[in-house]
């Protein structure tokens, strides 16, 4: 993604082993798909990185020094493609998440109504009142 038309993805780092079956699928990415994806991202370093007997990882480093390291391994080189667009288009920060002033967030507001202080001791009335009702 692009912040102020600077792409915030700076450079993107390949880690696989050329023999180990995990990595199958980042070794047919490099193949197939990492011309094509060098060629239309001419501002992106791309680096691969062969590592003995380790599992295949796709690392973006972004503007902002934060890296993002996917574990890549048992994919195949269309869901490693499709893991590097993610991370290309990604703006290099963590999720936001907002402070709310209740203490418990959730999408399905309670139908009991809220909690008090003397939340029971008026179902403690009611219960009494309705005892000494049925008494009369």
């Amino acid at each position: 993604m692009a912040k102020y038309g600077v792409p915030m993805l700076e450079k993107l780092l390949l880690q696989y082993c050329p023999r180990d079956g995990s990595s199958a699928g980042m070794r047919a990415f490099l193949q197939d798909y990492l011309p094509s994806l060098r060629a239309s991202n001419v501002q992106l370093e791309i680096e691969t990185l062969q590592r003995q007997r380790r599992h295949p990882k796709a690392v973006g480093m972004y503007r902002n020094g934060i890296s993002k390291p996917i574990d890549v391994k048992n994919l195949s080189a269309a869901e490693i493609a499709e893991h590097i667009m993610w991370m290309r288009n990604s703006h290099g920060r963590g999720q936001d998440y907002k402070v709310t002033g209740r203490r418990h967030l959730s999408r399905n507001p309670t139908i009991q109504g809220m909690w008090t202080v003397d939340t029971f001791a008026r179902l403690a009335h009611r219960i009494a009142e309705s005892q000494s009702s049925r008494k009369e």
